[in-house]
């Protein structure tokens, strides 16, 4: 009698085990330490959300960096390949992967980010699914428009001259070249020891990042000139995707307008609260003039049509997407 206690225990201790496992182990791999915002404010509930709303079924481990799976170089390549299943990291790493996409981070281009991420997600299927082959597009945004972030103080951008400067992009080390800054190319990462060790004077980055690498700390004069913004992709394994039960997949695509709405509201929430930690720590914060900044944007006109001719060697219509992007944002600017 004891023992078939002991058997019948066994066996209800396992059906509950299986009742609580998950059928589908999702990695998801993130460029940002498990710190930043994007992580603990965004794809964490995020991840929590599909879980709960697949009661269970569904159970995601996330690889921040510093982790084997961590290195934003390879983020696209490992969400591509299967090595993991869905990757967030920002189409201008490595270089010249996603051409089509990163054109909408071309100097002076979007105003707003709610205005560029619909933009984005409007644009996806016709103009930029090419940049992104074996994955399924689950989220497009792009931050606020970047301050220029320096240890000296400057009040425009032709202070820049001779400022070996972290470029985030191609684009923007274009701009760089032609104000005669010295662009220093750099994951978000090093920006912080790398600026420790004089490597770099300046940085070009949206506020949020700003905060969340706690670069004031060490830049600690800003100019609000309003000029790129940074790119993001959340994306799926395209086999994978298409290998989970249509239940789940329509968990994942009704999940989309969270992912849009969250970053809307993220993007600038981040930017205000850096600022603010920047105020506090003392820096020096100045906005460039509208009028400024306009001008600004016509003279970096031949920058930019060099940039999209360049492109065009390698995608005939550029110039069609880039209109296309300029065209579309004034209908959400």
């Amino acid at each position: 009698m004891r023992m078939k206690s002991i058997l019948l225990g066994a066996a209800v201790a396992l059906v509950a085990g299986n009742a609580v496992a998950a059928e589908y182990e999702l990695k998801m791999s993130l460029m940002f330490p498990p710190t930043h915002f994007i992580q603990t404010r965004a794809m964490e509930p995020w991840a929590k959300m599909i879980e709960e709303k697949t009661n269970g079924r569904v159970k995601f481990t996330i690889f921040s960096a510093g982790s084997a799976l961590g290195d934003a170089t390879k983020q696209f390549d490992q969400v591509r390949t299967g090595v993991v299943d869905v990757a967030v990291s920002i189409p201008a790493i490595p270089r010249g992967r996603h051409p089509r996409t990163t054109l909408m981070e071309l100097p002076f281009t979007i105003k707003t980010s709610a205005g560029g991420t619909k933009a984005l997600m409007d644009l996806y299927d016709k103009y930029l699914k090419a940049d992104y082959p074996g994955t399924v597009m689950l989220n497009m945004t792009i931050t606020e428009p970047s301050a220029v972030h320096t240890r000296n103080p400057i009040t425009d951008l032709d202070q820049l001259k001779g400022v070996r400067t972290r470029a985030p992009t191609s684009s923007v080390t274009a701009m760089l070249n032609a104000i005669g800054a010295t662009p220093v190319g750099m994951p978000p990462t090093q920006i912080y020891e790398s600026a420790e060790r004089g490597v770099i004077d300046g940085n070009v980055m949206p506020w949020g990042p700003v905060g969340a690498f706690k670069v004031y700390e060490i830049f600690k004069n800003h100019l609000n000139a309003r000029i790129d913004a940074v790119a993001m992709y959340t994306l799926m394994n395209e086999n994978r995707y298409n290998s989970l039960p249509p239940d789940i997949r329509k968990v994942i695509d009704d999940s989309r307008p969270y992912l849009v709405d969250i970053w809307t509201k993220l993007w600038k929430e981040t930017d205000a609260a850096a600022i603010e930690m920047a105020r506090k720590a003392g820096n020096k914060i100045v906005d460039l003039p509208d009028a400024r900044r306009d001008e600004w944007r016509t003279k970096m006109k031949p920058v930019v049509d060099q940039y999209i001719d360049e492109q065009a060697k390698t995608v005939p219509n550029s110039r069609e997407i880039y209109d296309a992007m300029v065209t579309t944002l004034k209908k959400y600017e």
